[in-house]
């Protein structure tokens, strides 16, 4: 079974159907789909339309692409109205066992400010088959992300009791509360 359907096996099997039909998750899948997430490398023609640039040549095909399925830009964050491109997707799949992923984390790449604390990246969503938890699948994909990155992530879930101390567990660190609600949590870069 490909990647794509099993992520949607996981988020039914484990009732998050909700984020499939997300904005950002619509363009992530498209990127897994398509063989393509995150690309740190640069730009070397700086003109962003050099269709002999293969950073900008690539981005020019997924933007189209992703045009065509008629997306908000506004909505989710998911367009970069600076560099002109959609927002990148980051996955992270830990190694197959019995031919199935056992979970996934999705990664948002986005410079985002909470107080005086800048962000590089969001960790937008994790999540692990329930036969699977509490074996350790989700800090072996925490330990995947790159120490440079200064990511962050809202702790909640429905289903999930005391998932700040899971968070915690895996390395992350309460930052702030915002909108007298929500829990951001932060793990910043060595």
């Amino acid at each position: 079974m490909d990647i794509v359907k099993q992520i949607h096996q996981i988020c039914f099997e484990t009732n998050n159907e909700w984020f499939l039909t997300h904005e950002f998750t619509k363009v992530a899948l498209y990127d897994l789909l398509n063989g393509g997430t995150y690309n740190e490398n640069e730009c070397i023609c700086l003109t962003h339309d050099n269709e002999e640039c293969t950073r900008c040549n690539a981005e020019i095909r997924r933007t189209e692409e992703l045009d065509k399925l008629n997306l908000s830009k506004h909505f989710d964050n998911i367009y970069d109205y600076n560099l002109e491109e959609y927002v990148k997707s980051i996955w992270i799949l830990p190694d197959f066992i019995n031919d199935q992923i056992p979970g996934f984390i999705l990664i948002k790449s986005s410079t985002d400010c909470f107080g005086d604390e800048e962000f590089t990246h969001q960790l937008v969503f994790a999540c692990v088959r329930t036969k699977y938890r509490n074996t350790g699948i989700l800090k072996n994909m925490i330990n995947c992300i790159p120490q440079k990155w200064n990511i962050w992530l809202e702790a909640s879930s429905i289903d999930i009791e005391n998932i700040e101390k899971i968070w915690e567990k895996c390395g992350f660190s309460f930052h702030q509360t915002i909108h007298n609600k929500h829990s951001i949590y932060k793990k910043i870069s060595l």
